[in-house]
């Protein structure tokens, strides 16, 4: 059984909040670790929950249904030479705690192999890179217990394109990588590292054929796992009349999986074979959607593993 019942403050769009977007952002990833033998993965994480509906407009409390950490498939499952998956013997992500003196630090949570068996979960197309850890419980008991914890800054599904009004998104609108690249932050602040970009694809359009876009952003390893948002505004034109919100918005438009490349011609070189990838400095989005169906319609561990 679940602990206390977790709430949260919902912001709908256009409503007032006293946090300005440095504290939305600073609170809405972690850097996660994979362990699977003598192979170890690092990337990122980011929150994401489901509220219960809402009563009427404005802001309100609402229930928290579940909360999640987003991450990709290959940072939960590390592979070898690029194919084979190995089953995780642990995982850790951090949540934020304050000391008195308001100083921030990482509490490790780790799960071992019971664990992650329980609360992982994969798209049923072995092909999406995308992966969610349910964390809700974890989270619950913590904070009944104690509140120096720095509760988290998460998504949802009202963050997707349309949802808070912001639906103005197509080839060269600015985005916004928040991640770690290469294990990488303000180890101070607890602050990850958010980069830049533009849409470099269709939006809307599975590149091809896979359910994910392109973004041209300078991108390292590290920041597999990183929440793609839209340039936060807080001014925007809707039905030719100009809107104004009290804090910056943004929406949730994927998860960033790593550099798309291309193979290049191979070299023959005596009995060697010679393959080489090339970088285009484009980075792969899988769609933001895909973190519902996986949701409603993921597998296990067990099947991730088989398929």
């Amino acid at each position: 059984s679940r602990p206390a019942t977790a709430l949260m403050w919902d912001r709908t769009v256009f409503g007032g909040s006293d946090m300005t977007l440095d504290d939305r952002l600073s609170r809405i990833s972690t850097v996660i670790r994979t362990e699977a033998g003598a192979v170890i993965a690092q990337g990122t994480g980011f929150y994401y929950n489901r509220l219960a509906p809402g009563e009427g407009t404005g802001p309100q409390w609402r229930k928290i249904n579940e909360m999640h950490i987003v991450t990709n498939r290959h940072v939960l499952l590390p592979r070898v030479n690029d194919v084979e998956e190995l089953p995780p013997t642990s995982i850790t992500f951090g949540l934020r705690k304050r000391s008195g003196s308001g100083a921030l630090s990482w509490e490790d949570v780790v799960l071992l192999p019971d664990e992650i068996a329980k609360r992982t979960r994969f798209h049923n197309n072995k092909a999406v890179d995308v992966a969610v850890i349910d964390m809700l419980d974890l989270l619950v008991e913590r904070v009944t217990e104690d509140n120096t914890y720095a509760p988290p800054e998460t998504l949802s599904p009202e963050h997707f394109v349309g949802r808070n009004e912001i639906d103005n998104i197509e080839v060269a609108s600015d985005v916004i990588v928040v991640g770690y690249p290469r294990g990488f932050y303000d180890r101070v602040n607890l602050f990850p590292i958010v980069k830049s970009g533009i849409i470099a694809s269709r939006w809307g359009a599975e590149f091809d054929g896979q359910r994910y876009f392109l973004i041209d952003a300078k991108l390292f390893p590290g920041s597999s796992g990183s929440a793609i948002l839209s340039k936060p505004s807080d001014f925007m034109v809707k039905d030719g009349r100009l809107m104004h919100a009290n804090e910056k918005q943004f929406a949730f438009l994927g998860v960033y999986s790593g550099d798309h490349t291309m193979l290049e011609k191979p070299v023959e070189v005596g009995d060697l074979t010679i393959m080489r990838r090339t970088s285009l400095d484009l980075g792969v989005v899988w769609y933001a959607d895909l973190v519902e169906e996986i949701l409603d319609d993921g597998i296990e561990l067990s099947e991730a593993l088989a398929s």
